[in-house]
């Protein structure tokens, strides 16, 4: 989504238009999602959880939100974190549950595996979120469907309105583009907001 796209986006999620909400859930809720599983190492039902007291906070302050001090996505991230730290802090047994999902992600994208001192590290755990946040929505999606949601390929065909062998030349582009972006970032890279991997 670009600059033009979420300004127009939010000004209709201020006027509480049910299009722009559902264009909003659309958009960012798997994104979420897997920020929260990844930054606070959670299952999936509690991430759920926090995702949905995020939402609900975003819709009580949108008109808060100040489009010129940043993007949609940071400031919805922020929310999240206030909810899960509040929900953790409630419930503090259930932040223990590991995520290995970065491990996950990696190893499913590519055979040659990174040490397990890196893998391990939180701050890897957030390059893969920021890697996947680099990728065209369609592209995020398809990979996180399938490697973050453990949704087969006919169940993603559908979900995305494609057909099984479009999702499969889909998710080969899209790994492709996760490795590269991944590998960036690891590197130190610096990737702009607005650049795009080739070939997508």
């Amino acid at each position: 989504m670009d600059q033009a796209e979420e300004k127009a986006l939010v000004r209709g999620l201020a006027r509480m238009d049910d299009g722009a909400w559902k264009v909003f859930c659309s958009e960012y809720s798997l994104p979420l999602l897997t920020y929260v599983r990844l930054q606070f190492a959670c299952d999936r039902e509690l991430a759920e959880e926090v995702v949905q007291m995020a939402f609900v906070r975003c819709v009580k302050s949108i008109r808060s939100f100040d489009s010129s001090q940043g993007h949609l996505f940071p400031w919805l991230k922020a929310v999240a974190r206030n909810e899960a730290h509040t929900l953790l802090a409630a419930c503090p047994l259930q932040s223990q549950a590991a995520s290995e999902m970065p491990r996950d992600v990696v190893e499913s994208l590519d055979d040659a595996v990174l040490p397990d001192e890196i893998l391990t590290r939180r701050e890897t755990q957030m390059l893969v979120h920021e890697a996947l946040m680099k990728l065209p929505t369609r592209n995020r999606k398809a990979l996180i469907l399938k490697y973050l949601e453990n949704c087969r390929v006919a169940e993603i065909a559908g979900r995305l309105g494609q057909s099984e062998k479009a999702i499969e030349s889909l998710l080969t582009r899209s790994r492709n583009a996760f490795k590269a972006m991944f590998l960036r970032k690891v590197n130190g890279d610096h990737v702009s907001e607005s650049e795009r991997i080739d070939g997508i």
